[in-house]
């Protein structure tokens, strides 16, 4: 009963003009204790300032989840909390596609989804974070609202064991320097070769030199750990393999 009082309070609030502050998705507000879990979704928030698992509230039609004080919010100039899932970051090296699902970028604007990974459980993927996958536990944000996904869930996927790198480069329909995986001691430090040969791309796996690992952003082997190889990645895998 309680949050159903507060939900009719908010709910008057929702279509006060919209303000120039715009806060990040999942971000528990603590004028309000509310958070945007999409869009157009919000939830009260429960501890450790972490949004609930209560009841998902949709904002009004035509209105947008903005994690303001007024919550919800109208006009051309807004912009959804959760606005920024989906989209690469500025670095144009990953977006991410879920709660805990990403593409990589490879320098474009818009993120390749023949590249797919997961972060690794009770890890929350966050476009921003130079790891792109961080803990929930300690203060890390899902980029993507938490309205259709659970925040401890894990999952059981994995990369196949037996890799073809010519079908790989074939479902990457291009030629370049890809990465081959996310294990640190192995496949972080190879890279797959894409090359054309009687007009049909092919594939070979080259190891990176000395201790170095495989960077799919610069397309290089360096000697700094890649994102794609830090703890809180699960697995990298390619559309279709």
């Amino acid at each position: 009963m309680l949050r159903l009082v507060l939900a009719l309070f908010a709910i008057a609030e929702f279509l006060s003009p919209a303000s120039a502050q715009i806060s990040q998705c999942n971000a528990c507000n603590i004028n309000n204790n509310i958070a945007c879990v999409s869009n157009t979704e919000f939830r009260f928030c429960g501890a450790n300032n972490l949004p609930g698992t209560g009841p998902t509230f949709t904002c009004p039609t035509g209105s947008l989840c903005t994690g303001n004080t007024a919550v919800c919010e109208a006009g051309a100039s807004v912009v959804g909390a959760c606005a920024a899932c989906q989209q690469c970051n500025s670095q144009k090296f990953v977006a991410c596609l879920g709660v805990r699902t990403y593409a990589l970028c490879l320098g474009a604007s818009t993120p390749d989804l023949t590249i797919t990974g997961s972060c690794a459980p009770n890890y929350v993927c966050n476009r921003d974070n130079p790891n792109i996958c961080g803990l929930a536990s300690q203060g890390s944000q899902a980029t993507c609202g938490l309205a259709d996904d659970e925040l401890y869930s894990s999952t059981t996927e994995s990369t196949p064991e037996n890799f073809n790198a010519t079908l790989y480069c074939q479902r990457m329909q291009r030629a370049g320097r890809f990465p081959r995986g996310t294990n640190i001691n192995t496949t972080c430090r190879q890279f797959v070769l894409c090359f054309y040969r009687s007009n049909e791309l092919r594939g070979s796996v080259y190891d990176c030199p000395g201790q170095t690992y495989f960077n799919a952003t610069s397309a290089l082997c360096v000697t700094g750990i890649p994102a794609t190889c830090t703890v809180g990645i699960q697995y990298l895998a390619i559309q279709g393999l």
